[in-house]
């Protein structure tokens, strides 16, 4: 499908190369260089902690742990319900059950922790370029795709999404979200390609809440084109909404247990999104009934006005709490302690404080991209405008979340790609029959913004006291599953760790952790600051109460130095000064320099 004819040599333009080999090739660059760090350490240290709780999270579903139950009873002991999806651990574990009865266990989950992302890369890049060529001329395809693979490649900020061990949901989640932008920018000419877009929609919000926001725009778009144009949009509106209606209502059966469907779970998939979600689809349907009867702009407009405000009425009685932030859960203490030296989670004006020099290489492209786009809403016809609105205002929402959140850049950048290279074309007359697309897209790439940010920020850092986002090597603050797996040779226990030693314990051992990095589990990490703070004798008693077999400290750890800072007297700031207490002895063979392990006396 990839591959078109060559150009006409009398337009005096060379041939593009066959897009399909320029895929393969960048492709293969791509995870040849994503891979290399797990070739270096291997795969299994190269698992971030999100990565880790996955693959915990396969291993229980291969164990025999029933479909709907996301507990994760090793964590914060008897267990806390986690707010991941069965979606990403099914193929995981179809993969496992391929490859294990040829290689076994251990290589299987290697292979799958490569296999993974690898196959999502080729499939963003393959949607990407399809994005790009399917707006222009056939004669120009080529280009296009050439174009916005090789932006693509160059999109920084969402290739670790990308690497090898990334078996966490967020590549899952930017893949169907490049294929739901694909379909709905083709919804006026495909009520199959409309489907598709709503199916991939509910599909999304099945796995996680992240692409909410540009879902959400895209539908209210979808709405405001019915409105405006009526019955002669009444076949791909209703094909959507009955696809995001559809779909979701047969996720929420597939994934929820039929006397959970109406709890309020605000932070994965649950009643409040299944209302908005199926609810949304079904106001759609309704408004579109409305313009077969009444063919009135005004009446269909009512007719929105009071779907979305039932919808809306609807989810504020039924889930008022879930107006609120998704981290409004976490204790005040943790959010200081833990959540604000999340990198993922910091917003653009923390980032301009911790490391300016990182801001072009997030928000340059995308804000760039969104010009060029408006510029083509206004030259396009009004025959093919609805494909720029839909796609604009999408991107638009993206870029919100990242200025909130920057974990949003990704998917913000890797979206503006194709779009980049579309608006380029459609702004630039005969720009994609020649090279100039491409010269220009190379231009303002993010991999070359961000490089130009790098490059003039040491000019205007003199001076200047400098922040630094906290970034500890995996390697020496024991987070990687090689720094936890001798702990394997203890009998299982329960052990308090740092947060973000918990899920490489987890994966590599069979004891049980109190901390791990997730909002959700606030009585296991409050368990662990308060302990490790705690003076011995107050920490004794806590332990008891716990049951806690083992301690493990970590002077590296992001936890030690605030641990200190918090309560310089103790049983952290005890334990690093090497003044142990009765109730604890040293495991001297798990133990190492930086990393000790205590074991305590019952």
């Amino acid at each position: 499908m990839m591959s078109s004819p060559v150009l006409p040599t009398e337009r005096g333009f060379t041939a593009a190369p066959n897009p399909a080999i320029v895929l393969t090739i960048t492709w293969a660059a791509i995870v040849a260089t994503l891979g290399f760090p797990a070739i270096k350490t291997g795969v299994f240290d190269a698992l971030s902690t999100d990565d880790a709780m996955r693959l915990v999270e396969v291993r229980d579903l291969l164990a025999g742990q029933g479909w709907f139950d996301l507990t994760q009873y090793r964590l914060d002991p008897p267990g806390i319900a986690m707010h991941w999806s069965r979606i990403v651990d099914a193929p995981l574990a179809l993969l496992i059950l391929l490859f294990r009865p040829l290689l076994g266990q251990h290589a299987a989950e290697a292979l799958t922790l490569v296999a993974w992302p690898s196959l999502l890369m080729g499939a963003a890049l393959w949607l990407a370029a399809t994005i790009a060529s399917q707006a222009s001329a056939p004669a120009d395809r080529a280009r296009m795709r050439l174009a916005a693979i090789l932006v693509t490649a160059l999109s920084i900020p969402a290739l670790i999404h990308f690497r090898a061990g990334a078996i966490d949901h967020h590549n899952v989640q930017i893949v169907l979200l490049l294929g739901f932008v694909l379909c709905i920018t083709s919804l006026e000419y495909s009520a199959a390609k409309a489907a598709l877009a709503g199916c991939l929609a509910g599909l999304s919000l099945a796995i996680g809440l992240e692409m909410l926001p540009a879902i959400a725009v895209a539908s209210a778009a979808v709405m405001g084109l019915l409105i405006w144009k009526g019955t002669e949009a009444l076949r791909a509106a209703c094909a959507f909404g009955a696809g995001l209606a559809g779909s979701s209502l047969l996720l929420a059966l597939l994934l929820l247990p039929l006397n959970s469907l109406a709890r309020p779970v605000c932070d994965a998939f649950g009643g409040p999104i299944l209302l908005l979600s199926a609810g949304g689809g079904i106001a759609l349907l309704a408004v579109a009934g409305v313009s077969c009867l009444r063919r009135s702009i005004w009446m269909r407009l009512a007719a929105a006005a009071l779907a979305g405000a039932l919808l809306l009425g609807a989810f504020f009685k039924s889930y008022p709490s879930c107006v609120a932030s998704p981290y409004a859960q976490v204790d005040p203490l943790l959010v200081s302690f833990w959540l604000e030296r999340v990198s993922e989670t910091i917003s653009v004006t923390e980032l301009a404080r911790m490391q300016p020099q990182k801001l072009l290489a997030y928000y340059a492209f995308p804000l760039l991209t969104l010009g060029l786009c408006l510029a083509a809403i206004t030259r396009d016809t009004p025959q093919t405008r609805f494909r720029w609105i839909v796609s604009t205002v999408t991107l638009a929402a993206l870029f919100g979340v990242s200025l909130w959140e920057l974990r949003g850049g990704a998917a913000a950048n890797i979206v503006a790609a194709p779009l980049c290279v579309m608006a380029i074309a459609a702004l630039r007359t005969g720009a994609a029959a020649n090279w100039g697309l491409l010269r220009a897209a190379l231009l303002v790439s993010p991999a070359t913004l961000g490089g130009v940010g790098f490059a003039i920020w040491p000019a205007f850092a003199a001076g200047t006291s400098g922040h630094e986002i906290a970034m500890p090597d995996p390697n020496v603050s024991c987070q990687t599953v090689s720094s936890a797996a001798p702990l394997a040779a203890l009998p299982p226990g329960r052990v308090m760790a740092p947060i973000d030693s918990g899920p490489a314990i987890l994966a590599a051992t069979g004891h049980s952790v109190f901390a791990g990095p997730y909002h959700r589990n606030n009585d296991g990490n409050l368990v662990m600051v308060h302990t490790m703070t705690a003076t011995p004798e107050a920490a004794r008693a806590m332990l008891r109460a716990r049951q806690v077999d083992y301690i493990l400290t970590c002077n590296r750890s992001a936890d030690q130095g605030d641990l200190v800072r918090i309560a310089p007297e103790g049983l952290a700031a005890r334990l690093g000064r090497g003044e142990a207490p009765d109730f604890l002895e040293p495991v001297e063979a798990m133990s190492k320099p930086g990393w000790t392990v205590w074991r305590v006396r019952k």
